[in-house]
């Protein structure tokens, strides 16, 4: 309201309080001329005083008292959070009172269109916070949590109601205090890797970066991006132990070859009998390493897109059959039982006969090599609802509980000393694997050590109905 209006707005009501003082001062001298002979006067002059000061009323009430009561309730409760709230005046009252209550209404509904682009701003925020995969936790500089992402509190087991409590409270990791306080001297970015065991082992990339007021530019608080990077620290451990766990196996032999080599060139070529035993032992570990390399070519492809599968659908039973046959003879050989239990009329599978011919090979291989004479060996096919199941039992020297969850690895041997000897690069188990999975099956391991072995590889069955020899796509 400009000066103008307000001074408007107070000639008026001194115009009406005159106008009301000098209509009572009349009534009362007219009324005490009309009445001084009587003793009703005083009693006019308190009727006129009372009228003057009820009059008095009714004008303040419907011209201040009433407006003003009523943009006060409007004001609470928008303040309180009824933004759809708005000042409304029973009586028209002065016009300066309804601009100033239209001009409340105004800034209300311009107060709602912030909030509601507030609400919409902060749950856009919490939605990009809880989709993050990092862990953001963000604190002031007194180092008390003013924000904390799901995936923080998941990782560090923080509870929901952390906001406002000390950092030390809700963190038990030194190293990673440590970089909050550091960043708070320093004021400069710092990063870390950091070790977290509890709940889990993690390893995670702390990056911590001071947060500065954008009007004074001090440091207010400390905000910090912490990527898990436990699985690329498994990687890369993995990858180094490939590498060390070939150059190992490449080396044994090659050490062994140029032994035998220059034990020939230094004269042993003239004893017929050392020659041939030498260039036997030095034909074996060729072979090895020719095998060795195979294997690696075969996992690479197999982990690559270079290998393209031929999927259709195929008989199992068929094939496994067949295969049991090549067997029998091998069993023999090793004074085993090789015991066959097929079911026939099993569903298809969507499979590449030769690499699922690989798989039983594989299994059957194992399982003759590591099952003492008088032993035996199952080869079982059968379904599981839309599954496939084909379980390689054998009651062999078996595998310890500790080893089991490893045995799928490359070159991961539970016996190094007794695999060497039985010819096998440590690639087999991984091979199976990855040929299992890329037929989007599943392949399980149950074993006693000095009871046995059974590996069980379940197949989904597949949806077209075509019967595709297995001898016709394995040739």
């Amino acid at each position: 309201m400009d000066d103008s209006r307000f001074q408007r707005l107070s000639w008026k009501t001194i115009v009406f309080q005159a106008l009301l003082v000098l209509c009572t001062v009349l009534a009362s001298v007219l009324g005490f001329w009309w009445l001084r002979a009587t003793i009703w006067w005083p009693i006019w002059i308190l009727l006129v005083s009372g009228i003057s000061v009820y009059l008095t009323y009714l004008y303040t009430q419907g011209h201040f008292f009433e407006p003003i009561h009523s943009m006060q309730v409007a004001i609470n409760r928008v303040t309180q959070g009824e933004l759809d709230e708005r000042v409304i005046l029973r009586s028209t009252g002065d016009a300066e009172f309804v601009e100033l209550s239209d001009a409340i209404n105004a800034m209300a509904g311009h107060y709602a269109l912030l909030v509601e682009e507030a609400n919409r701003h902060r749950n856009h925020l919490n939605a990009i916070l809880s989709s993050l995969v990092d862990s953001l936790i963000v604190v002031d500089k007194d180092l008390r949590i003013t924000m904390v992402n799901p995936a923080a509190r998941n990782l560090l087991g923080i509870s929901p109601d952390s906001r406002g409590r000390y950092l030390l409270e809700s963190i038990r990791n030194y190293d990673l205090i440590q970089l909050f306080q550091r960043v708070l001297q320093e004021e400069s970015t710092a990063q870390q890797e950091i070790q977290l065991f509890s709940p889990q082992h993690y390893i995670f990339r702390a990056i911590v970066s001071p947060i500065r007021s954008q009007r004074t530019g001090k440091i207010v608080g400390v905000v910090a991006i912490l990527h898990d990077i436990t699985e690329l620290k498994h990687l890369e451990k993995v990858r180094s132990d490939f590498v060390a766990n070939v150059s190992h196996e490449l080396r044994t032999p090659l050490t062994s070859v140029k032994g035998f080599v220059e034990t020939l060139l230094d004269g042993a070529l003239e004893d017929p009998e050392a020659s041939r035993r030498f260039l036997t032992i030095v034909s074996t570990e060729t072979d090895r390493m020719v095998n060795l390399v195979k294997d690696l070519l075969e996992l690479s492809r197999l982990e690559g897109t270079d290998r393209a599968l031929s999927l259709l659908p195929l008989d199992m039973v068929n094939l496994v059959k067949e295969i049991s046959d090549s067997y029998q003879e091998l069993a023999q050989e090793a004074e085993l039982e090789l015991h066959m239990e097929i079911v026939d009329q099993l569903p298809l599978v969507d499979g590449d006969a030769t690499l699922l011919r690989q798989v039983i090979t594989n299994l059957l291989d194992n399982a003759i090599k590591y099952t003492e004479p008088d032993g035996q060996v199952w080869l079982t096919l059968d379904s599981e609802g839309e599954t496939v199941r084909l379980v390689v039992r054998d009651t062999g020297v078996g595998i310890p509980a500790k080893h089991l969850d490893r045995i799928f690895e490359r070159f991961y041997r539970v016996d190094k000393g007794r695999c060497r000897k039985m010819g096998g690069t440590g690639l087999g188990l991984a091979i199976v694997k990855h040929i299992v999975e890329k037929h989007h099956g599943k392949i399980e391991v149950k074993s006693e050590y000095g009871e046995g072995t059974a590996f069980t590889v379940k197949l989904p069955a597949a949806v077209a109905e075509q019967v595709i020899p297995a001898a016709a796509v394995s040739s």
